[in-house]
């Protein structure tokens, strides 16, 4: 070789430093979380729209309670809200533990709850247990009533990459996730046609 470092030498010194520095979700503070809200609300890494049969209020329940109804990988959910502004209840503080079908599991810890049009949280992967290559992700939901019992849902993420190499792919996961849960819920949710 000529003294150029191989790719491979390149990546393992990239994938060492990665794993001896501290969590991006460790050092995010509450402006960053707080930005990283904003873009996700304003120019998101990812999102989907879609129209669903159901008013807010059944939409914002769903979507909270019932995660693995729509969600392949995942088996059951529990809430912690011990940390929340609205003692013993769902608010901002509160914890979704989403139990997956490998054992592991992963934390949303909820940013914004405002029944019954929007919530969003930070998937916390310093408390997770489950390998995904991400330092972090903020989902945001947004509701809005469209006539007739139906309702727009707009589900939009920004996340961070545990790695710059794995960015396009796991942007194309983002997508593919969201594609494929939110279709399912509007599929799901679907009312018969009379």
């Amino acid at each position: 070789m000529n003294g150029t470092p191989s790719i491979v030498a390149l990546l393992l010194v990239h994938l060492n430093f990665a794993m001896s520095s501290v969590s991006a979700a460790e050092a995010m503070t509450d402006e960053m979380i707080a930005a990283e809200l904003q873009r996700a609300i304003n120019d998101p890494d990812s999102a989907v729209v879609y129209q669903v049969d159901r008013t807010k209020e059944e939409l914002f329940d769903y979507l909270l309670a019932n995660l693995a109804d729509y969600s392949e990988e995942v088996v059951s959910i529990d809430f912690d809200h011990s940390r929340s502004m609205e003692p013993g209840d769902l608010g901002i503080g509160s914890d979704r533990i989403v139990n997956l079908s490998d054992g592991s599991f992963i934390v949303h810890h909820f940013l914004k709850v405002d029944p019954p049009g929007s919530f969003a949280y930070l998937t916390d992967m310093s408390r997770s247990t489950a390998e995904i290559p991400i330092d972090y992700s903020i989902v945001h939901y947004q509701l809005s009533e469209s006539g007739n019992e139906q309702t727009t849902m707009q589900v939009a993420a920004t996340f961070r990459p545990s790695s710059r190499l794995l960015s396009v792919f796991i942007r194309q996961a983002f997508d593919s996730a969201l594609e494929t849960d939110f279709s399912k819920v509007q599929e799901l949710l679907a009312r018969p046609d009379p």
